[in-house]
């Protein structure tokens, strides 16, 4: 009898890991669709991820990315600045542009390297996609 239950904790304790584990054991199915991802920064910022799944792969990516103002980060982003912080917010926008090819091509966001100046938008656009993925399964 002890050997029986020993055996049955055992068992538990394998099977909880391999059912902690089935993801990266057996793979994420993602169901086919357009799914939105989003992060709000305690600053007011925002970053949005629209993904189009397609045989469990990411087809299509668009990001979008506001200010705390709820502006689109654009060419007139960091305008309003200094001509130094609109230099760097233009080279954050320019930089952030490159995320959803990107993603498109390495299939997970976080095998992905952020860019330095748009490492900000890096990390809420992880988050984003982590929502969205969550969502397709």
């Amino acid at each position: 009898m002890k050997k029986a239950l020993i055996l049955i904790a055992v068992l538990a304790v394998i099977g909880g890991g391999v059912f902690a584990m089935k993801d990266k054991l057996f793979g994420v199915t993602y169901r086919d669709g357009v799914y939105e991802g989003e992060y709000q920064a305690d600053d007011g910022e925002n970053t949005k991820v629209i993904l189009t799944l397609k045989d469990n792969r990411i087809v299509a990516c668009v990001l979008e990315a506001r200010d705390a103002l709820g502006n689109i980060k654009d060419e007139n982003h960091g305008r309003d600045g200094s001509a130094e912080d609109f230099r760097q917010a233009q080279r954050a926008v320019r930089e952030m542009k490159r995320y959803p090819d990107m993603l498109i091509e390495a299939q997970d966001v976080d095998k992905m390297d952020s860019i330095s100046g748009a490492s900000v938008t890096y990390k809420a656009m992880q988050i984003a996609v982590h929502e969205a993925l969550n969502k397709a399964r």
